[in-house]
């Protein structure tokens, strides 16, 4: 538990410092309770599995900028009915929020699930770096939402990848999804589309074991000061106090 303690000390008091990224360590244990705090959120029930860092083709949501090149969704959840998509926006700093990060996934929603998987296989096609794209897809694909021909998996365990491109035409989009929402997890705020710390807090806090608790406390001080408020004294007092108790 100290080191689970003295993990969390520094999370809070480095997000205080000049381009420490708080996002890029904390989402793994965000994406830990996700699902669950979904389902709290939007009222039904929602599949464990995760797609994370989904790629949004430019080319696909915007027809007049026919590029391969693509934008970032932070996780694609599915309800369990596999009829809703769920887009989840990660911001663990309340000024991070962008309009133009805003329009894009507007536009992602109005184009459906099964156009963005199209245009993630686009995307495939084009790139250099298949077989870490193929790994997405294999994912993609133990959600139900492709269909990968055998033929497809031989040609990308072999050295040459020789007919990849050809052979990622016989993919099939399985997804079933009708409609596709939007979720904002943040700081504080309020509204349909957003989860708050403390809202997600209070769905952490329901499991007893000690990372679920101490992450909660976290979430709650995350949302109560703003990156950047403490003063370095008080930014470092945690990761004293954890040392302290090292030593004793």
């Amino acid at each position: 538990m100290k080191q689970i303690d003295t993990l969390f000390d520094r999370m809070d008091a480095w997000r205080h410092f000049p381009n420490y990224q708080l996002e890029r360590r904390a989402d793994v244990f965000f994406a830990l309770y996700l699902p669950e705090v979904l389902e709290a959120k939007l009222g039904f029930p929602v599949r464990q599995e995760l797609a994370p860092e989904f790629p949004v083709r430019i080319g696909t949501i915007y027809p007049n900028i026919p590029i391969d090149k693509s934008y970032k969704i932070d996780y694609v959840a599915l309800s369990a009915a596999a009829d809703k998509a769920v887009l989840v926006e990660l911001k663990t700093e309340g000024l991070s929020r962008r309009p133009e990060q805003d329009k894009y996934l507007l536009a992602a929603q109005k184009v459906g699930l099964p156009a963005l998987l199209g245009g993630l296989l686009d995307i495939f096609r084009a790139t250099n770096a298949k077989r870490k794209y193929f790994s997405l897809l294999l994912h993609l694909e133990s959600m139900g939402l492709l269909r990968i021909p055998m033929q497809m998996k031989d040609i990308m365990a072999g050295a040459a990848l020789q007919g990849a491109t050809d052979g990622s035409r016989q993919i099939e989009i399985t997804a079933k999804t009708t409609e596709s929402l939007i979720v904002y997890v943040q700081p504080n705020g309020n509204g349909p589309d957003i989860i708050s710390f403390r809202e997600f807090a209070d769905v952490v806090r329901r499991h007893d074991d000690p990372v679920s608790q101490r992450f909660a406390l976290s979430l709650c001080e995350w949302a109560e000061i703003q990156a950047g408020e403490k003063t370095a004294n008080q930014a470092v007092l945690p990761i004293a106090a954890s040392a302290a108790q090292a030593d004793r």
